[in-house]
């Protein structure tokens, strides 16, 4: 038999309302779900430019220098402008928004532009502390 020839059976859930208070209370609160889903995010939209220089890495005329670095640094930093903005700005969220459910309220070219350049100094920043702190 294959796998798509399964029949699944379903079961019935049971929820029973005889738990205590402080027991069916949440573990984490609205606010700090929503920082960490937008982490998650941010780490899945960051992961795709990691694959893509990756993948465009071999294609760099050997032996490279500062020069061809700096050309697949622009041409990702370049790609990953179009990408947030124009999705921001299109759908309200990026294919990392999507998978966790994260939306933004940035509909307009000068808020999501503003919002990117956001992102991009933060990840700089943290880079360069990374950097410091391995050296």
């Amino acid at each position: 038999m294959r796998f798509d020839e399964v029949e699944l059976q379903g079961v019935e859930v049971v929820e029973s309302s005889s738990r205590p208070a402080a027991e069916s209370a949440p573990l984490v609160d609205s606010k700090t779900r929503r920082l960490v889903s937008s982490l998650l995010a941010l780490l899945t939209d960051l992961s795709l430019f990691a694959a893509l220089s990756l993948a465009l890495f071999p294609l760099m005329p050997q032996p490279w220098g500062w020069r061809e670095l700096t050309a697949l640094g622009g041409f990702v930093l370049m790609l990953s402008y179009y990408y947030f903005v124009g999705a921001w700005m299109l759908w309200g969220k990026t294919i990392g928004g999507a998978i966790f459910d994260g939306r933004v309220e940035a509909r307009t070219l000068r808020a999501a532009s503003l919002r990117w350049s956001t992102i991009v100094a933060g990840v700089a920043i943290a880079a360069v502390i990374a950097l410091a702190l391995t050296r």
